[in-house]
């Protein structure tokens, strides 16, 4: 997954690089214009509002939209696909009090629409299905994982687009990774009831008490399991705990967010 330093640092995938112009996506990370180290586009009073809004409007310049053609989300760590029609567009870009409010994954084939997923230490996903012309966006902690949000995405795809999980690439972006990722007993049940023992995603490591979950394989597999090619998924591979100089963790104590965006291009 390249990185690119254009005025502010961000990341792309090479799966959907291919794809440009037809879609536009990025991975934002915390490295804003001057080198500035808060660039966060969360509107959850770690910056002020204005400073936020600054930021997402410098994402759309660079990348070639308007501010308002951003969706956001409240995200609610639940397994909810909204399909985005163009009634919905700008939701969120200007105001937490009209964004998104039930929803953690939404799906769209219309135009000038970004999909973001706003993230710290959970995995912003990136679809894309490019023989229907159709993206999608997850927001995938722990609970949503196991909730198998990203298998819901494929299904709403298929349902509204027709899209067929074998023509689908993934984008599966930083979280807090397989080295990092500590989870309670809580989550380790959950875990083991979920997912088959042979996937062995609970990671022990002889330094820590408890044992390591992971995210990235998690979430995989779950595409795997309806039918997504395992070629046709990359994985960032970078842990946002290991890597909190270049991007947000709340394990670090981190109030802001970057994070995942997709677009379809107008032509």
């Amino acid at each position: 997954m390249p990185l690119v330093y254009n005025n502010i640092l961000y990341f792309k995938f090479d799966n959907l690089m291919q794809h440009q112009p037809a879609i536009t996506h990025f991975i934002s990370t915390r490295i804003g214009l001057d080198e500035d180290e808060n660039f966060s586009i969360g509107l959850n009073g770690f910056l002020p509002d204005a400073v936020v809004l600054k930021n997402r409007e410098t994402l759309a310049r660079i990348f070639g939209f308007k501010p308002d053609d951003f969706v956001f989300a409240e995200q609610v760590h639940g397994n909810r696909v909204e399909v985005i029609k163009p009634s919905l567009k700008g939701k969120g870009a200007f105001s937490k009090s009209d964004a998104l409010q039930h929803s953690d994954a939404w799906i769209t084939n219309h135009s000038n629409i970004c999909l973001v997923a706003q993230a710290a230490d959970c995995v912003p996903i990136l679809f894309y299905d490019p023989v229907n012309r159709a993206i999608g966006a997850a927001h995938a902690g722990w609970k949503g994982t196991v909730k198998r949000i990203a298998e819901n995405v494929v299904k709403a795809m298929s349902r509204e687009y027709r899209t067929k999980p074998s023509d689908l690439l993934v984008g599966i972006g930083p979280s807090a990774g397989p080295c990092c990722y500590e989870v309670g007993h809580d989550v380790v049940s959950l875990v083991n009831d979920e997912f088959p023992k042979k996937y062995e995603l609970l990671i022990p490591y002889p330094n820590r008490e408890n044992p390591v979950f992971d995210l990235w394989r998690a979430n995989a597999y779950v595409l795997m399991e309806v039918g997504v090619s395992k070629k046709n998924i990359e994985f960032a591979g970078m842990c946002t705990i290991c890597n909190n100089h270049m991007l947000f963790s709340a394990r670090c104590g981190d109030r802001g967010r970057f994070g995942g965006a997709i677009m379809i291009k107008g032509f």
